[in-house]
């Protein structure tokens, strides 16, 4: 059984999120990153993205969890922090 299931790994994901994460899993993929590599950096984006959407103060984290392109390095630390 694989351990990367980029279907269940992007549940209640905005669509742009899903997009990106799969574009990533097809680069790494092709990088020839492994499996286990590729399942916890994409769990980790998407933990991100479901952070964003659910327990960030920040009244920009709206945008970032409905675009990518929207995280700022104060979102990334703040997850950070948040996860810790």
């Amino acid at each position: 059984m694989a351990l990367l299931d980029l279907t269940k790994l992007t549940t209640d994901l905005s669509t742009t999120w899903a997009g990106y994460l799969r574009d990533w899993d097809r680069t790494l993929r092709a990088g020839n990153y492994p499996e286990t590599t590729r399942y916890n950096y994409l769990l980790a984006a998407a933990q991100l993205a479901r952070y964003l959407a659910e327990h960030s103060p920040d009244p920009d984290a709206a945008d970032a969890a409905e675009d990518p392109t929207e995280v700022t390095r104060g979102h990334a630390e703040a997850f950070q922090a948040w996860m810790i």
